[in-house]
């Protein structure tokens, strides 16, 4: 490992950290996929032996039985593991060498066909063995879960709400709107139906309650919603021509770089649905769309759709767009409801007996529990700093706006390049120019009551120099506030993950100003740098 000279700390600290987190990701990479093939050939010796009808239906329990004997540190020797290995063998394809006898693991890889299914963990194999039949839907959850980067319980929510069937089924007029690169990552990313079964609505809910709904269960909606959606608003409010309109909810979309309007109705599609939203993408394309990016996408959700209507109502219209279902909570009758067990008490039950089995067969698990349960039974007060309007008050006006402020002044010093300049900060449901606005905003409880995140926009328009007025560069932070942490996203960086994340009794200091301030100008030259590049080059 080698480093440029940095009498910093902080930025050596930071680079020997990523360093780490990186040889940490390709050892547990490495780790797996030793794993993985050690399984595959148990499971494929095991098949073997089945087929070749030399063992019979007890040899598994007896293998069970003498691997734990002889590796008794090692847990996954299990009955049920093995079968599952068995599976998982007979399931994947493999290359072997031209001798269809095991080779040692040490002097010869084994590559998998599918080379996905070595990046997943082995408790996900099992879940995919047990719940999907056909190798397209298998092939289809495991790289899913590798991109995204499911926990199991949610890889088992995503296969048990049908995902695989729901994905690309928008009607939309993308082919016809979006240049093809970016038409065919659109139409995949979208759905249609859309579940929204943690919501508990009934069948006559209104649009601003399934609105509300949304916003409340944000993180569970934004998993619906996939990869790569970053929520900006709801009831976001533009102005046209004199005239307030809002938007229900407004993401942008990074892997798509483009912002996504989403519309709810809860009745039946009706074409004046679609003049609506294109006008509506007009105004965010005019108003608040970037020259970087690329054109907004609407996408209408509603309770029902004719196709043959909605694909009549898209003709014509320029603007990307796509109509797609969505399903509320679905209920039992009600003299079910009182015989059934509960999707809670069901879980409740398995997990007792996982966590059974666990401790059966891992010393590890059952002191782990043990140590839990002592901390239950501490008799002490918890130490709890939750967000109060009068931190958030506080770190406003000691933190926040000083930072705001030099961060402005830092970047003046590029104005007189550029024609003209704008900054803005956007909260739930507001959009403020001036530290005047910005001030009654944060001083207002039910302001931030309601709101979750508040974004910086500052951008520089027309390079005076470029010869064209299509030359502007700009930033877009983020300040989160969650219940007992804020943080500071660069959009864009760092997978949208805050690079600077503390607890509310943790000031912003002139080192941490200093910090976002030099990772701020160092965005806004680079974007400079790209530019000058690129009208070199166009020269």
């Amino acid at each position: 490992m080698s480093f440029e000279l940095d009498k910093d700390y902080g930025n050596v600290l930071q680079l020997l950290k990523e360093k780490i987190r990186q040889a940490r990701l390709r050892a547990s990479h490495t780790v797996n996929k030793q794993l993985l093939q050690l399984y595959w050939e148990i499971g494929s010796a095991i098949s073997q032996q089945e087929k070749a009808g030399g063992w019979g239906a007890k040899i598994i329990e007896t293998l069970a039985r003498d691997l734990k004997i002889e590796f008794p540190d090692m847990t996954g020797f299990s009955k049920r593991n093995l079968r599952y290995m068995r599976d998982f063998a007979m399931t994947y394809p493999i290359l072997q060498p031209p001798a269809a006898k095991l080779q040692d693991i040490e002097n010869e890889e084994i590559e998998f066909v599918q080379p996905l299914v070595a990046q997943i963990p082995w408790t996900h194999h099992t879940i995919i063995l047990d719940k999907l039949k056909t190798e397209q839907e298998r092939l289809f959850y495991i790289q899913k879960t590798a991109e995204n980067g499911w926990s199991k319980n949610v890889l088992v929510l995503q296969i048990e709400s049908n995902l695989h069937q729901r994905q690309g089924h928008t009607v939309n007029n993308f082919s016809n709107t979006l240049p093809v690169y970016q038409s065919d990552m659109a139409g995949e990313m979208f759905k249609s139906p859309y579940i929204f079964d943690f919501l508990n609505l009934g069948e006559e809910a209104k649009e601003r309650e399934l609105e509300n709904g949304l916003i409340q269960h944000l993180k569970k909606f934004m998993l619906e919603l996939g990869r790569g959606f970053a929520y900006v608003g709801n009831q976001y409010n533009i102005e046209v021509g004199g005239d307030d309109f809002f938007l229900d909810l407004l993401f942008y979309n990074t892997r798509l770089h483009c912002y996504v309007v989403f519309e709810l109705k809860i009745g039946e599609f009706k074409p004046e649905y679609a003049g609506k939203l294109n006008f509506y993408l007009s105004t965010v394309d005019a108003q608040i769309k970037q020259p970087e990016d690329r054109p907004t996408i609407g996408i209408l959700l509603c309770k029902s759709r004719n196709q043959t209507i909605v694909e009549y109502a898209l003709r014509g219209i320029d603007k990307p767009m796509g109509v797609a279902d969505f399903e509320l909570k679905k209920y039992l009758p009600a003299e079910l409801e009182t015989e059934l067990p509960t999707i809670k008490e069901l879980e409740r039950e398995l997990e007792k007996e996982m966590q059974e089995l666990k401790e059966q067969q891992n010393p590890v698990e059952a002191r782990l529990k043990a140590i839990k349960d002592k901390l239950k039974n501490i008799q002490a007060d918890e130490i709890q700093t939750p967000v109060t309007y009068t931190i958030l008050k506080g770190l406003y006006s000691n933190g926040l706006k000083p930072l705001y402020k030099e961060l402005i002044e830092k970047l003046a010093s590029f104005e007189e390049d550029f024609h003209s300049k704008t900054f803005s900060w956007s909260g739930t449901n507001k959009h403020v120019t001036s530290f005047e606005q910005f001030d009654e905003f944060w001083n207002t409880e039910e302001n931030l009551r309601n709101t979750s995140h508040v974004d910086f926009n500052y951008a520089l328009h027309g390079l005076k120099k470029a010869g064209t007025e299509n030359c502007n560069v700009g930033l877009w932070l983020n300040f989160v506030m969650d219940t007992y942490w804020y943080g500071f996203v660069l959009v864009n960086h760092n997978n949208q993950q805050p690079f600077l994340k503390k607890l509310y009794h943790q000031p912003i200091t002139d080192n941490d100003k200093q910090k976002i301030i030099e990772l701020l100008l160092t965005k806004v030259m680079d974007d400079i740098d790209w530019n000058l590049e690129r009208i070199k080059k166009g020269k």
